[in-house]
């Protein structure tokens, strides 16, 4: 059988075993006279530790009762939440008019059809912008119904 470890020796020693787990041990210890002495070394030195710790404290320590405080709520200051309201909704708003500004600006693609008028139609000018300027006259007379 297995020798017993250190913590269930300990645990043996402070009665903290469950009792089919110590009568195990019990068992064991009838059996093994190296655990015993283990167990027996151990008594000797928990023992020792404790005279030594009842000679470093003394009868006469006072330990200050403990207390809760009662429990407060931080003032509220008014005028700061009525400055951080008024400033949230002031940013809403710029927020919303610059919202609507950008979505109110025509697109890029409507500015190209308006910069050609058949007034601006040169046969002099170079053939590119010829065919821009004959297409989008194209364009026109489809959307109003006029014949050029």
């Amino acid at each position: 059988m297995k020798h017993l470890n250190d913590k269930t020796i300990q645990s043996y020693i402070d009665n903290e075993l469950p009792e089919s787990e110590k009568k195990m041990v019990e068992m064991h210890l009838g059996e093994c006279p190296s655990c015993s002495q283990k167990i027996e070394e151990q008594r000797a030195f928990t023992e020792k530790l404790k005279n030594s710790m009842e000679t470093l404290a003394s009868d006469n320590v006072a330990v200050p009762e403990f207390s809760f405080g009662k429990a407060t709520r931080p003032e509220v200051n008014v005028n700061r939440i009525v400055l951080i309201s008024s400033l949230a909704t002031a940013c809403s708003i710029a927020l919303i008019a610059v919202l609507i500004n950008l979505l109110s600006k025509p697109k890029p693609t409507d500015y190209i059809f308006d910069f050609y008028t058949m007034e601006d139609y040169d046969a002099n000018k170079p053939s590119a912008e010829q065919e821009f300027a004959e297409f989008k006259m194209h364009l026109q007379t489809e959307e109003t119904g006029i014949n050029l």
